[in-house]
């Protein structure tokens, strides 16, 4: 791999469990965990597996006085840190954690800093007013938009997010968001940027992500923006020595990142020219086989990933990230360091 790519595994599973939290009444929960790290993905795998099976259709009261989301990816964390600690060179690994617990709400612990998050919706129109004549942004029309806001699990709780968010919701849904003070040019990336200036102030943020469809969005937090965009397509891939093949309904994930955004358009690049770059790697992909293609040497989502992100990072200069998932549980990442 390119020395100026880190890859990392992404691993995802789901488990059953009850718990009691404070004075509420014993109640069950769908919990799915995501752990990000460098290690092999089946080793990875086995790691969050045999958390979870502990953990599966059990009462968590049994393991812990209060099973709280941020205890658990706490423990999560830990315990998948001490098992891969003796793989490959050994040494403490880094390893992130989403537990959701709810299909709104749940934590992330990344580094030192553990995130509490809530996803929510609105409705609304908008158009865009200074993207090129005879773009489609630029006429008026609206989304089913989704937010998720995080924030700092150990000083803000659950209550006080959702209360902050309710404030915000009952000016944005329904309405004409190029009327709203500070949304005369709506993009994605200045909606996340109105959210954060309304939100800093009131409650310790982490991020706020703004999804304006199910396959692209934007992210501000500390560092600048982030957007990104989703493409899925199928392909086959050779599946042992006799010849036999497998596939897989792919997804690719692009991030593009940047501390400021274009002064006239207001993004920090249209959705439909990371799509059109994109498009000659997906016309490679979609509905053929892997090995057919010279220059990719395996076909695992880290080498996928990979691959792509050589392919890309002349045409995108912004781009920082690329993931390649197999399915909803297997997947890689890969960053893209700064010369690549």
């Amino acid at each position: 791999m390119n020395n100026l790519l880190k890859q990392r595994f992404i691993a995802g599973m789901g488990f059953e469990a009850a718990r009691r939290l404070g004075s509420s009444e014993r109640h069950g929960h769908s919990f799915w965990v995501t752990v990000t790290c460098e290690v092999p993905l089946d080793v990875l795998k086995q790691a969050l597996a045999s958390v979870c099976a502990v953990w599966h259709m059990r009462d968590l009261n049994d393991f812990f006085i209060e099973p709280s989301d941020v205890t658990l990816a706490q423990c999560i964390r830990v315990t998948v840190q001490s098992q891969l600690a003796h793989v490959g060179d050994g040494g403490d690994r880094e390893v992130s954690v989403e537990l959701r617990s709810a299909p709104n709400v749940g934590v992330c612990y990344e580094g030192a800093q553990v995130c509490r998050w809530l996803s929510a919706d609105f409705s609304a129109a908008h158009f865009l007013p200074n993207v090129p004549e005879g773009h489609q942004c630029g006429r008026l029309h609206g989304h089913g938009f989704k937010v998720k806001l995080s924030v700092d699990a150990q000083a803000c709780a659950p209550e006080r997010l959702a209360g902050a968010w309710q404030h915000l919701h009952a000016q944005l849904h329904h309405s004409h968001l190029n009327h709203i003070k500070g949304l005369e040019n709506p993009t994605s990336e200045h909606l996340t940027e109105w959210l954060w200036q309304q939100l800093q102030s009131v409650v310790p943020l982490c991020s706020v992500e703004v999804f304006e469809t199910s396959t692209a969005g934007s992210r501000r937090d500390a560092k600048g923006f982030t957007i990104w965009k989703e493409v899925r397509f199928e392909a086959a891939q050779p599946f042992d020595g006799a010849g036999r093949y497998t596939g897989h309904s792919y997804l690719a994930r692009l991030y593009l990142q940047g501390e400021t955004l274009d002064a006239q358009a207001g993004w920090l690049r249209d959705f439909a020219d990371v799509k059109a770059v994109f498009k000659p790697i997906y016309n490679q992909l979609d509905h053929y086989a892997l090995d057919a293609i010279a220059d990719l040497t395996a076909y695992d989502s880290a080498t996928l990933a990979a691959w792509m992100a050589t392919q890309l990072s002349g045409a995108l200069p912004e781009l920082s990230r690329v993931d390649v998932f197999e399915n909803e549980s297997s997947g890689a990442a890969v960053f893209v360091q700064e010369g690549a």
